[in-house]
Parts: structure tokens; sequence; C-alpha cells
């Protein structure tokens, strides 16, 4: 049963993925189709984080007291129902509506799949399943960027969307199902841990997490690490490589495609490299620094070939997806009882920072063509590579601040009445 529920974690995580990274694929149109500019289209694309960031606490409590199962159900409706609004809106309002439920289902996702993975797996395989599960995720931002610019280029944005509406339906019904017919008197690894040992209240929980430095340090490092992809996937990345390089849709797409292929080498990857060594923190201080030198060269060298466009993109995704390690590296720096909450603060700070970089990046987008956009709202290679400067900047302050993580007391708690040790 725990590889089943994994398999439905990692699933949804992949659907949740695709829906979040699909509105880079329809910028033109929903610019064009609804008078939108540069700062309210990102705003559009930060109505996702909007449900997704305030949704991690009550997740990562719910979490902690009825476990993964059930709460995958609920998220998928939830996904579903925001896909299909989108995709029949005939408004800006319902736009927004439609966003804020995928938002709010997918709040789950991740979530769910690093709980699973801490809860009923032992300690040996947990970077290494969290990595592979968010590799699987990162399929899903694949389709999401290249094969789904082919998609709304055939049939329309509109008809992409409902389709995945539908498809999130059918997964929360498959889901249902199979938990349905569960074997009743089977004890599952996830309910032992849940009622093993001193069970910690709500305050409890957050007293110890406000306490611990290290903790919102760690978060730190995670969102400012994780800007570039947010940025580049979420919103912004086709749009620049179209426009950069001079390329149409469909391949721009496929380019930034290529850092999600890297995020599905790296995630296992990088998980069983700092499982191997021990190591968290120099995992993540060096794939920072070999990030920000792979990223540099795509913003402000436009002129190398495409062909090492889509290499150094892979290279992003896959040093990138060393940020993986930073919710790993949350559950083992605090007790056993609050792993589902420590994850979801840390995971509510990174989706804030993602909430508020695609509008910013907007805002600098409108600031750096004064006026100079044209009718169907283009905007220059140097209003991007202006606006997006802000993308290095955090990779080389969440670089810096991985100097001041403590890697020698994360297993502190971890191994308190742990009991897959």
């Amino acid at each position: 049963m725990r590889w089943i529920i994994w398999a439905f974690a990692a699933t949804f995580y992949f659907y949740e993925y695709l829906l979040r990274v699909s509105p880079s694929t329809m910028v033109p149109e929903l610019m064009n189709g609804f008078s939108l500019n540069a700062s309210e289209i990102g705003a559009l694309g930060g109505a996702f984080f909007l449900a997704y960031a305030p949704m991690q606490v009550p997740v990562g409590l719910l979490m902690d007291r009825f476990g993964a199962r059930k709460l995958l159900t609920y998220a998928s409706i939830g996904c579903g129902i925001g896909s299909i609004l989108f995709g029949i809106s005939k408004g800006i309002t319902l736009l927004y509506i439609g966003r804020i439920l995928i938002g709010a289902g997918a709040s789950f996702a991740f979530v769910a799949m690093v709980f699973v993975c801490s809860h009923w797996f032992e300690k040996s395989k947990r970077a290494l399943l969290v990595g592979l599960a968010n590799s699987i995720a990162m399929l899903g931002g694949l389709v999401g960027e290249g094969p789904l610019s082919s998609f709304v280029h055939q049939i329309g944005w509109r008809w992409v969307m409902i389709i995945l509406g539908f498809v999130g339906l059918g997964l929360a019904l498959l889901i249902f199902l199979t938990l349905l017919n569960k074997d009743p008197s089977s004890n599952s690894i996830e309910e032992a841990v849940t009622h093993n040992g001193e069970s910690f209240g709500v305050f409890k929980s957050i007293g110890i997490l406000i306490k611990s430095w290290q903790t919102w340090l760690n978060s730190a490092v995670a969102l400012l690490y994780y800007m570039s992809t947010s940025a580049l996937t979420g919103l912004w990345g086709i749009a620049f490589i179209q426009t950069g390089y001079g390329v149409n849709k469909v391949i721009a797409g496929y380019a930034i495609s290529m850092l999600f292929v890297g995020w599905l080498v790296g995630g296992p990857l990088m998980g069983a490299i700092s499982d191997r060594i021990g190591n968290r923190k120099w995992v993540i201080n060096s794939s920072i620094l070999l990030t920000l030198l792979s990223l540099l060269p795509i913003l402000y060298w436009t002129s190398i070939p495409l062909v090492w466009v889509y290499v150094l993109l892979f290279c992003v995704g896959l040093f990138s997806s060393a940020q993986l390690l930073n919710f790993t590296f949350s559950t083992e720096i605090n007790p056993h009882q609050i792993k589902g909450f420590a994850i979801a603060c840390t995971n509510f700070i990174v989706a804030v920072g993602s909430a508020f970089i695609l509008p910013i990046i907007g805002i600098f987008l409108d600031s750096a063509s004064k006026g100079s956009q044209l009718a169907q709202h283009s905007y220059s290679a140097q209003a991007y590579k202006c606006a997006l400067t802000i993308l290095p900047l955090c990779l080389v302050l969440a670089w810096l601040l991985t100097f001041f993580l403590n890697e020698g007391k994360r297993n502190q708690h971890a191994s308190h009445q742990d009991p897959m040790n």
C-alpha cells in the first residue's frame, strides 16, 4: 500500500505541476484575448500562489493529523474544477477564480509527496524517493511547456484547460475508488507513525518552528534558490527565449522543457549524492553556484547557438534540483511529530516568493519598456534581460546564506521516536 500511495502522490504532483506552468504557453493569447499587459499577466500567474502559499500551513497540520491519502482526492477535485473554470472563462474574474482553485488544490501535492516519503519509508531512502517523485513532477512541467505549446497551437488554450480539468476529476475518482477498496483491517505505516509517541498540538508545533532560526534560514535559501525555476517555467521563460533568440513559441517551449529534464535527472541524483556523503549543506551550496554559472550565459549572451541554450537550461534544471534537499533538511532539524508542518512552512515561504516574483518581473518589464511595447504586448530582448536580472541576484544571496546553515544539528530531533530507524 505504501508504494500505491506514493505513486498517487507522485502522479498528482505531476498533474499539479503541469497545471502550474500551463499559463506560460498561453501568454500572447491571454494578453490579447483579455487586453492584459505584462504586470497584469504576471499577477494572473501569481494568483496560483495566492492560494497555494497560505494553504501550506493548514495543509501541513492536516497532513500530520489525517495523513496524505484522503486529502489527495479532494485536492484533485479542486484542481480539476479550477482548470475547467479557467478554460470556460469569458472575463478576467473567472480566470482568477480558476487559478486560485488550482492553487488551492495544488497546495497538497508537494507536502503530501514529502510526507509519504518521510513517514512510509526508511530514512536511507527518503531523499532518493523525494527526488524520484520530484522527477515525475518535472515530467509534468516538461509536458506543460513544449508539448502543451503544441496542443495550445492546435486546439486552443480553452480546450486544453478544459481537458486538463477532466483529467483531474478522473484522477480524483481513481484515487477514491482505490482507497475505497483498501482492506480496512490492514494497519498502515502512516497510521502507526501518526499515533506513535507524543502528539504535538497546533500551538506547540508553531512555537517550535518559530524558535528554530535554522528552519527559517533554510526556508530563505529554498525561496531564493527556486526563484529562477519559478520565473522561467511559471510564466516568462518561453516569452524570453522566443524574443531573445528569435524562435517561435513551440521551439521556445521545448527549450524551457529542458529545464525540467534537468530537474528530472537531478532530483534523484542530488538526493542519492547527499545520502551517500551524508551532507546536505555543501551539495546545496555548490549546486547554487553551478546554477548561477549556467544561467548567466542564457540571460546575457543571446547570440549563442540554440543548442547551447538547450544544454545550459538542462544544467540550470539539473543543479536547481538540489533545492529539494532544503525540504529534506527541514524534516531533519525538527521533531518527528511536526515533519509535515515543517515541510509545509518551508514550502509556504517558497510559494510566497513565487507569488511575488512573477508580477514583479512583469512590472520590471513594463518599466524597462517605457511604453515602447508593441500592440500585441511584445517586449524587447533588452527589457527581458533587465527584468530577469533579479534571478541571478537571488541565487547569489541564496549561496551566501547557505554558509550559515548548521549541518551538524540536522539529526538532533529526526531520530527521536522515529519508527523507521
